[in-house]
């Protein structure tokens, strides 16, 4: 299943639902742009010092800039590092739901998306 991941929206929900146990085949192909940044869904590295400062606020601190995240029904708990593609057991049941880390308050200059393929 295709799924189109905005890079705006602070959720996206993506209608596929998880079964706990499952596993799960996660590729993502396409370019965002974070302000003025292009990059895939893997994310950047700090392209600033103010950037770096503001590492740790990221929505997910440890996943680079614009990488794209996965969690279950939106739950901070369940997040995971989906990037450019990973293979995932699912810990519970329930939607997928995504968004690209940055910021909180800062998703307004996003643009573009990415396809989330789930096999």
């Amino acid at each position: 299943m295709d799924v189109p991941i905005e890079s705006r929206p602070i959720w996206v929900d993506t209608g596929v639902q998880l079964v706990a146990g499952t596993t799960y085949r996660l590729l993502a192909t396409g370019r965002w742009r974070d302000a003025s940044i292009d990059t895939d869904a893997a994310g950047y590295s700090s392209a600033s010092a103010l950037q770096k400062l503001t590492e740790k606020m990221r929505r997910m601190p440890n996943a680079p800039w614009f990488a794209l995240i996965g969690a279950i029904d939106r739950k901070p708990d369940t997040q995971f590092l989906i990037g450019s593609g990973t293979t995932f057991v699912a810990p519970a049941s329930g939607q997928l739901t995504c968004f690209a880390n940055d910021l909180r308050g800062f998703y307004f200059n996003n643009t573009g998306r990415v396809i989330l393929t789930v096999e």
